[in-house]
């Protein structure tokens, strides 16, 4: 590495030149036709491997109103004992506490469906959570779990999660609101809505 006949011979010293981080900003791209919102153009690979690190959560995106350094500032020193998972999926209506045999099948049937990039998810990757009570999403609900896909499943109203068919970034990757399982099951154009949504942000 040299400029101006100035040579290092580790980079790594340059460090403390940048201990804010190094930002890089993409442009938004368009909102598919199904409402589902892209992370302003990156891959969600991209996205989940800002699991392992602090990364910027993109441009003009409706995360938070923090500002980068506040965001990067945030990282938990106790990261490493956390369970690490590739999805979440989040049931706040009593209607998803407890299914019934064709349900229960149904549920497996999707989520053995689902890829990441292609890629499949195994099932000790995936984790249910029933949240019957609770009114609104808080990154506490994961207790010690971290995951960058997070799925919400509701018909009620849910405070900080998107719209009914719509993603928004997280601090550690990506969350997609749907509604309740349950209801999904039971209506044939819910069940393609979800699918498409899916597959358009999961990129499958």
């Amino acid at each position: 590495m040299s400029e101006k006949h100035q040579f290092v011979d580790n980079p790594l010293l340059l460090t403390d030149l940048f201990s804010k981080g190094v930002y890089y900003f993409v442009e938004a791209t368009e909102v598919s036709p199904v409402g589902a919102q892209q992370v302003d153009g990156e891959s969600i690979s991209e996205v989940i491997d800002s699991a392992n690190g602090a990364m910027m959560p993109p441009a003009e995106s409706d995360i938070s109103t923090k500002k980068g350094e506040e965001i990067l500032s945030e990282i938990n020193p106790n990261e490493e004992e956390m369970i690490s998972l590739t999805l979440i999926n989040m049931f706040f209506d009593d209607a998803d506490q407890q299914w019934d045999t064709n349900v229960e099948a149904s549920y497996h049937k999707l989520m053995s469906a689902l890829k990441v990039n292609q890629e499949p998810i195994i099932p000790e990757d995936i984790e249910k959570m029933l949240l019957h009570q609770t009114d609104a999403y808080e990154p506490s609900l994961q207790g010690d779990r971290l995951s960058p896909i997070i799925f919400i499943w509701s018909d009620r109203e849910i405070q900080n999660v998107p719209n009914l068919y719509k993603a928004k970034p997280t601090e550690k990757g990506i969350m997609l609101r749907f509604p309740s399982f349950q209801s999904m099951c039971l209506d044939v154009e819910k069940k393609k809505m979800v699918w498409q949504t899916m597959k358009q942000v999961l990129k499958f």
